[in-house]
């Protein structure tokens, strides 16, 4: 009897664990599993959030410093301005995470782009999330980018970012973060190209020097820094919330798989990820492998075409192939272009960089004709003046021993910027001159 007893007391408080827990959204259950407090185990939300630690000193110092650093982005141009698809990804954060996180954790969400073809994305303490056009890009469906999205999402819950707080760190990164502003400043002065096809983006790449603004030391400072356990923490959360709202299961997975082979490719380079700041090794497996997932490695699907996701991101593809093309990496950038141009909102401008990117890879007499016929659908759907569609003619028809052609083409570039004296447009008059010379 006695024993029988014991077990229904047992029984009942687990269904009572088990009703408490139905009572509570998804991310409030999160923050209730994953906070030590007495009242937990009576179901007490409230009493937990007043008993809590918020540790607010230090919030209110990682506030500041955040809003610094974002001061310091913007001063450099460094934000990717797209409202459509800004809201885009407000409307999926909103999905992840419709409720408001509790009035003490002082998270508001916020949603930030920035240029940078390095796959990037973290979160602040007050709610802002960073995402670049290198992340965007590499993903390749919106529920990969929402695995990601809850992943950050997942951090701020748990105040990831005031656990891994060092307050004289940051105090002492400040003036870091404003010195690498001054620096990137100076820097893209110098890579000034003039009145070129470059002008309107160019500044605000985070390659080279604007990638002291992504450097671990900085981000860390600001509680990027989170270390492995935390991050698989996240991993988990997210996965956890992709299958309880009928998600793909696998589109976290993916995702860093993604990430992973991006590593591999740029080992060595100075697009290489932070191995501190993603722990990319076995954080793939850890995903894949957990039981409780059921997850079968034929469940991944890297190749996917998921247009809807390419036209909301269609000029995110094309400014991080601007980058790209910007830094001399061609081929890179021709992948992300044949994702814009088959997208249903593509524009001129994909059009003319595939055709800059193939001048730079291709050199046979078909590839020359086909850059021609490209330059062609350049020139259809532009929806503003591409004059730099034919400087690219003359180009190929130098090629193509097409002087007549050649010589139209660079007279075309020449008059729109008849007033201009850059260098590219004197390297057109000197061709010109040549041209006719051999012409006549």
């Amino acid at each position: 009897m006695k024993t029988k007893l014991t077990l229904f007391v047992l029984l009942l408080i687990c269904f009572n664990g088990m009703a408490n827990k139905t009572n509570f959204s998804f991310w409030t259950q999160i923050w209730m599993d994953n906070t030590s407090s007495q009242e937990i185990a009576q179901g007490n939300y409230q009493l937990t959030l007043h008993n809590h630690h918020w540790n607010y000193k230090n919030r209110k110092l990682l506030h500041d410093a955040s809003q610094e650093y974002l001061i310091q982005l913007e001063l450099q141009d460094a934000f990717y301005v797209d409202p459509e698809l800004e809201d885009y990804l407000y409307q999926l954060v909103h999905q992840i995470r419709s409720k408001e996180f509790p009035e003490q954790q002082k998270v508001h969400l916020n949603v930030k782009m920035i240029k940078s073809v390095i796959p990037e994305t973290f979160s602040f303490a007050n709610g802002t999330i960073i995402i670049s056009t290198g992340m965007l890009s590499l993903l390749q469906s919106e529920d990969e980018l929402m695995a990601i999205l809850a992943r950050e999402i997942a951090h701020l819950t748990l105040d990831h970012n005031v656990e891994a707080y060092s307050a004289l760190q940051t105090k002492r990164t400040i003036a870091g973060i404003i010195g690498a502003g001054v620096y990137i400043a100076s820097t893209a002065n110098a890579m000034d190209k003039g009145e070129s096809f470059w002008d309107a983006e160019y500044l605000g790449s985070f390659v080279g020097a604007g990638s002291e603004l992504l450097s671990y030391g900085v981000l860390s400072a600001l509680g990027v820094g989170y270390n492995k356990a935390r991050t698989y923490e996240a991993d988990e959360i997210a996965q956890e919330w992709m299958m309880e709202n009928k998600k793909n299961p696998y589109a976290l997975a993916q995702a860093i798989r993604r990430l992973q082979f991006y590593e591999n490719q740029h080992r060595g380079t100075i697009h290489e990820l932070a191995e501190n700041r993603f722990f990319l090794k076995n954080r793939f497996e850890n995903i894949l492998n957990k039981r409780k997932y059921k997850l079968v490695p034929g469940g991944i699907k890297m190749t996917l075409v998921d247009l809807n996701y390419d036209t909301n991101i269609s000029d995110c593809l094309k400014t991080n192939s601007k980058l790209l093309v910007a830094n001399e990496c061609y081929a890179e950038a021709l992948p992300l272009l044949e994702r814009s141009i088959g997208s249903e909102w593509t524009s001129g401008e994909s059009y003319l960089l595939k055709a800059i990117s193939l001048r730079h890879t291709k050199y046979s007499q078909e590839d020359n004709q086909n850059i021609l016929t490209i330059l062609d659908m350049a020139e259809k759907n532009a929806v503003s003046e591409l004059p730099w569609i034919w400087s690219e003619r003359a180009l190929i028809h130098l090629r193509l021993n097409e002087d007549q052609y050649a010589l139209e083409a660079l007279l075309r570039y020449e008059e729109y910027f008849a007033q201009d004296q850059s260098d590219d447009t004197l390297w057109a008059k000197r061709m010109i001159a040549k041209l006719q010379k051999r012409i006549n």
